[in-house]
């Protein structure tokens, strides 16, 4: 089977919405791959909110971190308001598990109920990489973001996707991360800011196209898409970007994208 990869959700830091911002969505991170009759879910931001329906597949859900664009789909989903058991990964962050993380989001006053109160058994873990997902081998890297985040990469019968965003580049890091993404089929990618805007927000974890670029040539992948868009960031400033890369096998993600590999 192959390995389909659905986006869900591409924003990043906040969801935003209008007119300006329909071709490449509004919501923010959310990926889902499936595989070997699985669903993996690549973070839970709002994209989550337009997720297909599953059936009865396995379902896991691969969270990078805890900030809260990452995780503000889960309140309303229709994912945990079904009654079936989901896996949740989550490294554990400033001494609190995963469900710790989560349930500071979803307790009041923030939000009138708990994670335990819905339908959904959610099974938590602190992922030791690599590890499998039926025949999906799922390997982790740190990325450098304030507070931590995880980069995940999927393989399944020879194919491979890697999700990199919430990752902020240095030299040290981008050769790590190209050893780790090598020969990836897809390579999702961080590039929240344009070149201008980063000389302003160094330090506060993304990255940018020009490194998404180097990082292709250097890893070998074969499909680069960028994510993270910016929440100022318009649909015509996106594709003017997208034109002055003229490279097919480079792109700026818009949810709904279906890419199978």
């Amino acid at each position: 089977m192959k390995m389909k990869i659905t986006i869900l959700g591409v924003r990043g830091s906040i969801p935003v919405e209008g007119a300006d911002f329909l071709e490449f969505g509004g919501a923010t991170s959310c990926v889902l791959a499936e595989a070997d009759s699985r669903a993996v879910f690549l973070d839970a931001g709002s994209g989550l909110m337009h997720a297909p329906d599953t059936g009865e597949l396995p379902v896991s859900v691969l969270l990078t971190h805890s900030h809260m664009d990452h995780i503000m789909g889960i309140p309303l989903s229709a994912l945990f308001l079904s009654k079936r058991k989901i896996d949740i990964f989550l490294r554990t962050r400033n001494g609190m598990t995963a469900q710790e993380q989560l349930s500071r989001l979803m307790c009041p006053p923030l939000w009138p109920v708990g994670l335990d109160v819905y339908p959904s058994e959610p099974v938590f873990h602190d992922p030791e990489f690599p590890f499998m997902l039926g025949n999906i081998k799922v390997s982790g890297m740190e990325a450098n973001h304030p507070g931590g985040s995880t980069i995940y990469r999927l393989d399944h019968a020879g194919k491979s996707l890697v999700y990199a965003t919430d990752h902020e580049h240095t030299e040290e890091k981008q050769k790590e991360l190209a050893a780790f993404a090598k020969d990836a089929d897809l390579l999702l990618y961080d590039a929240q800011y344009t070149e201008e805007e980063y000389a302003r927000m160094n330090g506060y974890g993304h990255s940018t196209a020009a490194e998404g670029l180097k990082l292709l040539e250097e890893s070998g992948a074969k499909k680069l898409m960028f994510v993270h868009h910016d929440p100022r960031h318009t649909d015509a400033m996106l594709r003017g970007m997208e034109k002055e890369l003229d490279n097919e096998h480079v792109l700026y993600a818009r949810a709904g994208d279906v890419i199978e590999l």
